[in-house]
């Protein structure tokens, strides 16, 4: 499990240090995803309720694995309306747009903009593939040669199933818990759904999680 406290910023005030995700954190995620692996691995970040920070956690480790020489990653945005994580890159990190390219032909509109930012690459859906989920899970073959690292954002199961659909096509998935607000029954349904289906639980990141006992205190307790 790891665990994530306050924001955090990069020495000096880097801007484009991860807000939620310490690097430590971030680069031990890179390392446990990418571990011995030959061909890209696609991982989502998933949880049982909205507002617990998936998508806050999923930008930031992708900035993590970004910065990270010779790792080329792609955030993939399906949590609706599919603009998010490149609205608020944009917005928040102020990180522009170097090259754009289309994903999914037509009539699906999905495009991946490279960022000016490492080797980062994000999705935006205009229009979802027609096919549904198997129209995604189409593509991964094609992501797991173009990309090391995949990292999806994927809805909460409070407002879809789509994440615990797509488990079993792909690596591992992430859960996030937000801490003393998720219900360990949430959180258990969830990781029991995804490996009721065939799909792999990775691991627990624990977000928001609040220190009532100041840092000096409890290192000496």
């Amino acid at each position: 499990m790891t665990r994530i406290g306050r924001p955090t910023t990069g020495a000096g005030g880097d801007r484009l240090s991860p807000r939620f995700l310490g690097i430590g954190d971030g680069n031990r995620l890179v390392h446990m995803l990418r571990h011995e692996r030959g061909t890209g691995t696609i991982a989502q970040l998933i949880a049982a309720n909205s507002g617990e920070g998936t998508s806050s956690l999923a930008r930031d480790l992708a900035l993590v694995a970004a910065r990270t020489p010779g790792v080329r990653v792609l955030l993939l945005d399906l949590a609706p309306p599919g603009n998010g994580q490149i609205t608020a890159l944009r917005a928040e990190f102020d990180i522009a747009i170097s090259a754009t390219r289309p994903l999914i032909a037509p009539p699906a509109e999905v495009l991946v903009h490279q960022m000016a930012f490492g080797d980062l690459h994000v999705s935006e859906t205009f229009q979802p593939p027609a096919a549904g989920l198997s129209g995604w899970v189409s593509q991964f073959p094609t992501l797991r040669t173009s990309y090391d690292l995949v990292l999806i954002d994927s809805p909460s199961t409070e407002q879809s199933y789509d994440g615990i659909m797509l488990a079993p096509d792909i690596d591992t998935s992430l859960l996030v818990v937000a801490a003393e607000k998720t219900r360990s029954e949430a959180a258990q349904t969830l990781r029991d759904r995804i490996t009721d289906v065939g799909g792999l639980v990775g691991g627990v990141v624990l977000n928001k999680r609040r220190f009532h006992i100041p840092g000096f205190i409890d290192r000496h307790i």
